[in-house]
C-alpha cells in the first residue's frame, strides 16, 4: 500500500525574526488567525525566528503588515 501526502498550494512564506511558536505575542496572533479564518497555518522553526507558511495572499500580507507594526510600535488596524 502507497501512502499519499496531501499537497497544499503555498502562496509563500514568511520568517518572523526574533520571535518563536512560545511567544505570546505570536501565540496571539495564531489564535486571531484562527477566529478570523478557522484555518489552520503551518509554522515551524526558521534560522532567525518562526516561520509561517501561507495558503492565501491576503492572509501573508496581513501578517506582514501586523508584524511591521508591531515593529515600529503601532496598533495594527483590524481588518
Amino acid at each position: 500500500m502507497v501512502k499519499r501526502r496531501k499537497q497544499e498550494d503555498a502562496v509563500g512564506v514568511l520568517e518572523f525574526e526574533g520571535r518563536s511558536s512560545e511567544d505570546p505575542i505570536f501565540k496571539q496572533w495564531l489564535a486571531d488567525h484562527k477566529a478570523r479564518n478557522g484555518g489552520k497555518l503551518r509554522v515551524s522553526k526558521g534560522a532567525t525566528g518562526v516561520r509561517v507558511m501561507f495558503s492565501k495572499e491576503a492572509d501573508m500580507t496581513f501578517w506582514k503588515e501586523r508584524s511591521e507594526m508591531e515593529a515600529k510600535g503601532q496598533k495594527p488596524h483590524a481588518a
